[in-house]
């Protein structure tokens, strides 16, 4: 097995919250992708660090978007999580958004009841190989009162995680 499978392997065997990363085109047209490859980065300031694939839709978005905003998933938003996967046949493009309850916070779309939502202005976007990462400042963070079980992406499956 060569390293590059058995660094797959390997990073299956590694459970990651699941969000839905979204943003506002240049045009005004509202994209977003599921990404496990979300981090905090630092406190002071409030930032965080997104990776995404150059080659999605949001990826070639957001080297002109000013922000972008992380959408943490509880366990009822598994369906938008498959939706923004790409993993329901003929939903794509903005047809995604017709998925969940979906509001604006500084023009860039959120999930009304996730979780906890995070807006962030681009300050840096950083190119590695076939991925970008996004690093944002954090402009607003919306945390739900409701108490949930969130989703989690291990083993190529969502799955729950509860208290």
């Amino acid at each position: 097995m060569d390293l590059a499978d058995s660094f797959v392997r390997g990073m299956r065997r590694l459970a990651s919250g699941v969000c839905v990363v979204t943003a506002t085109a240049a045009d005004g047209t509202r994209c977003g992708l599921t990404a496990t490859a979300v981090s905090s980065l630092s406190l002071h300031p409030p930032s965080l660090v997104v990776g995404v694939s150059r080659q999605t839709w949001l990826g070639q978005v957001i080297v002109d978007a000013p922000a972008f905003a992380v959408n943490i998933l509880g366990t009822q938003h598994r369906r938008v999580a498959e939706v923004f996967a790409g993993r329901v046949d003929g939903v794509r493009g903005t047809s995604r958004f017709d998925h969940g309850d979906w509001l604006s916070a500084d023009g860039v779309p959120v999930l009304a009841d996730a979780p906890a939502r995070v807006v962030c202005k681009v300050d840096d976007i950083v190119e590695r190989a076939t991925h970008l990462l996004l690093i944002g400042a954090v402009t607003d963070v919306h945390v739900s009162d409701d108490d949930c079980d969130l989703l989690v992406y291990f083993s190529q499956n969502f799955a729950a995680i509860g208290k």
